[in-house]
């Protein structure tokens, strides 16, 4: 099972730090540092932080990107 992480600081921890953020999602250093400190992270960086996640084995909720989780089906 993967290691579920809960914030926007863990993410960037997690992949490398802010330089790693950057490269991977095309931004400058600068916007992914800004990433550490805030609620949320750029919807358009899903994919890329995500699949950066899952090569660590580890994810984080949809809603770091202020994305609904979808429910579970019944």
């Amino acid at each position: 099972m993967a290691e579920i992480l809960e914030t926007t600081a863990q993410v960037i921890k997690a992949i490398g730090g802010p330089g790693k953020a950057a490269e991977i999602t095309g931004r400058k250093y600068s916007a992914a540092w800004n990433w550490t400190k805030a609620d949320a992270f750029p919807a358009n960086t899903y994919l890329s932080l995500t699949a950066a996640l899952a090569e660590r084995g580890m994810s984080a909720p949809a809603s770091l990107w202020r994305m609904d989780e979808p429910e579970a089906a019944q």
